[in-house]
């Protein structure tokens, strides 16, 4: 297993069906040193400060939140936000955890500062205000475009064909439409400060989840009306506070259902659902499998007078 370059941080290219970071300078593109996604099932140890020397970074969360320490600034990243962390910029979560998301990133190597020669297949004049925004971006963290996820997976799927020079086009012309499309949103976005609120009180959902708060108790939180807080929340992450608050019910309990040695109906307690059958329908439309299905994956017996939840 080799190392990913580059950094004080010791990290690993893995092939896993939960994470997978690829070396592409492998595939002929040699400034990509990492191409990276990951799903995390729940809370993992905090990330440690760390730098990536000549190395830029390009940090999305597709689903879930992410806390981020860059240059002493910390903020959080939702779903649908990223960041890009210039070279040599220590970064890391400030001590609290990498909560349970969906991520990717992307790790590329800058020329110096003075080079003359092509970079990502760019001159250096068409590269200038690629390089420029990835040295100095204009924000810490923006909503970055809808299609990212889908750009990332289509990069992974270049990268698993055969070599060919084809292949190292596609990918460089793959990088390529990220940036640009990234400079296309490096203008000036300041949050707005009810939207800082409402940041704060999903935050604060990360540990309240299982009360089932209402939108007015949420809405109290934030010290907004709930026809704002609504409204807000949903520019903030793209559901309603309902939706969200399922969601991440769903996502707990199925972390459980993988690793804690849990019944169902204790799942459905600790994560707020008021009986196990509901538990189980809202579980099944939102993952396409039942509770006692992962179970039975994981090898699980089931007791006799299971009800098929």
């Amino acid at each position: 297993m080799n190392t990913v370059p580059y950094s004080d941080l010791i990290s690993y290219y893995v092939e896993r069906s939960d994470r997978r970071a690829v070396d592409l300078r492998e595939a002929g593109v040699p400034e990509c040193v990492v191409l990276g996604q990951a799903l995390y099932r729940r809370a993992y140890p905090p990330l440690q400060e760390h730098r990536h020397y000549g190395v830029a970074e390009l940090a999305y969360v597709e689903s879930g939140f992410q806390p981020y320490n860059v240059l002493d600034n910390e903020f959080t990243l939702f779903g649908g936000e990223g960041t890009i962390i210039p070279p040599d910029t220590g970064h890391g979560s400030s001590g609290q955890p990498s909560y349970p998301c969906k991520k990717a990133w992307i790790q590329l190597r800058l020329p110096d500062a003075d080079s003359t020669s092509d970079w990502l297949g760019l001159s250096p004049e068409e590269a200038q205000p690629i390089l420029a925004m990835l040295r100095h971006p204009v924000n810490l963290y923006s909503k970055w475009p809808a299609d990212f996820p889908q750009l990332i997976s289509r990069l992974f799927a270049i990268a698993d064909r055969p070599p060919s020079p084809t292949r190292t086009a596609m990918l460089r012309a793959g990088l390529q439409h990220i940036l640009f499309e990234l400079l296309d949103r490096n203008v000036p976005e300041t949050a707005h400060a009810h939207q800082l609120r409402v940041r704060k009180v999903i935050m604060w959902l990360e540990t309240h989840i299982s009360e089932s708060p209402t939108v007015d108790h949420l809405a109290r939180e934030a010290g907004l009306s709930s026809s704002s807080f609504k409204r807000i929340f949903h520019s903030v992450t793209g559901m309603t506070p309902h939706a969200y608050i399922l969601h991440k019910k769903i996502e707990r309990a199925m972390g459980l259902l993988l690793e804690a040695d849990m019944r169902v109906t204790d799942v459905a307690q600790v994560c707020g659902f008021s009986t196990s059958q509901y538990f189980a329908t809202v579980f099944k439309r939102m993952t396409g499998v039942s509770p006692n299905d992962v179970l039975r994956k994981r090898g699980i017996a089931l007791p006799a007078n299971t009800d098929g939840q």
